[in-house]
């Protein structure tokens, strides 16, 4: 296995149980769905060799996360408790240009909506409405 794989494999499984935690209690709770059912999607940013950002969705909730290097996961935040999170999420995408993380996310019906983050040195700070883009 190169480096590069078994980066993968170790990142994969925490992320998976981290996923889990989260999207599980919610599930529970009756009616918490905010989004698309059995939607899932992953899409992750690396701006160097020290960062990675990464957003997910898992049953309509997003989730934005920073690699913490030395516990080995991902540390996240929940994105769809805030303001303007939009009905029928179903995938998730983002971008970055220096401290500045821009997080799209497209609904069932075709709608997409943003939100922006902040990423000071190792941190991801994503505390911004929502807003449909036209």
């Amino acid at each position: 296995m190169t480096v590069n794989a078994h980066r993968v494999v170790g990142i994969a499984a925490p992320f998976v149980l981290a996923l889990a935690a989260l999207v599980v209690p919610a599930q529970a709770a009756a009616g918490s769905q905010q989004g698309g059912r059995n939607c899932q999607a992953i899409d992750s940013y690396a701006p160097n060799k020290d960062e990675e950002h990464t957003v997910a969705i898992a049953d309509g909730r997003a989730y934005a996360g920073a690699w913490d290097k030395k516990a080995k996961n991902i540390v996240w935040q929940e994105l769809s408790d805030n303001k303007g999170y939009p009905a029928r999420a179903c995938d998730i995408t983002l971008s970055e240009q220096g401290e500045k993380v821009w997080i799209k996310a497209i609904t069932t019906g075709g709608q997409v909506h943003e939100t922006s983050c902040t990423s000071p040195g190792k941190k991801l700070i994503c505390d911004k409405r929502w807003t449909r883009l036209r």
